[in-house]
């Protein structure tokens, strides 16, 4: 072997090595983008599931601030309606008195005062739409209870 072609395997294993040092500085850059655009991810994915949660708990105090009108209505309907023309007989109208004083019980329950819904955060809007679930829970079950009461009034007429 002559001193020329020594050289050259020497400089191959040289290239060799510096292509092996390149190929770890790239895997270390490749790695650090990854991870960057990993994070990017994540960040992106949970801003956007955050704002879909917080629109969700907004979608639903609005649909329970719709469910209290639609109750309230629904109440002040019968009141003004039927038993108001109910509560107008009087003892002489109908067989069992009893039957006009539990309508007047009825109709002078205290009605839940309407909170609406004031929430800027989730947390309020959590806390607004259990308030707004629990009026409208209570307007359905004393419009039920105000039409059993003006149903036996009816049901009593001479």
């Amino acid at each position: 072997m002559s001193a020329g072609q020594q050289a050259v395997p020497a400089n191959n294993a040289n290239n060799a090595s510096n292509e092996g040092a390149q190929k770890k500085h790239m895997s270390k850059a490749a790695v650090a983008i990854i991870a960057v655009v990993v994070v990017a991810i994540i960040v992106v994915a949970g801003v956007f599931g955050f704002r879909a949660y917080s629109d969700a708990q907004y979608n639903n105090a609005v649909a329970a601030s719709e469910n209290v009108r639609n109750a309230t209505n629904d109440y002040n309907n019968l009141v003004n309606g039927d038993a108001s023309e109910a509560a107008a007989l009087t003892k002489k109208d109908v067989k069992d008195a009893s039957t006009l004083d539990a309508l007047n019980k009825e109709l002078s329950v205290e009605l839940p005062v309407y909170e609406g819904c004031v929430a800027d955060d989730t947390a309020g809007f959590k806390s607004a739409t259990a308030k707004l679930n629990e009026q409208a829970d209570w307007y359905k079950a004393y419009t039920q209870s105000l039409q059993k009461a003006v149903d036996a009034v009816n049901a009593s007429k001479k």
